[in-house]
């Protein structure tokens, strides 16, 4: 976990996509996210051999990475959505509750 506590989630906008900026002091990491079909948005995280390879540094808190993701993301921009992560495949879901 990142030592001082500090991070941010940030959405960039482009469009119908766009990307997800996650930071902390120990190095930062962006998502890719679309608008979807079925859901509101799905944001690729990539899987665990992704960030094995690519941010070892994130590798033993990547839950909560993806975590405060999904928390920043519907708080920021979907607030009557809740987040579904898919860890094994690599993808956050952004959904609207069910009726």
């Amino acid at each position: 976990m990142s030592s001082s506590g500090q991070w941010s989630v940030k959405v960039v906008e482009s469009g119908r996509t766009g990307s997800i900026e996650y930071r902390e002091s120990a190095g930062s990491i962006s998502f890719y996210w679309e608008f979807g079909g079925n859901t509101v948005a799905i944001i690729w995280v990539g899987d665990l051999v992704l960030w094995s390879a690519r941010y070892p540094w994130a590798i033993d808190h990547r839950r909560a990475i993806l975590e405060r993701v999904a928390h920043g993301v519907v708080r920021q921009k979907a607030p009557s959505c809740r987040a579904d992560i898919d860890e094994k495949s690599g993808y956050i879901y952004l959904r609207e509750p069910a009726a």
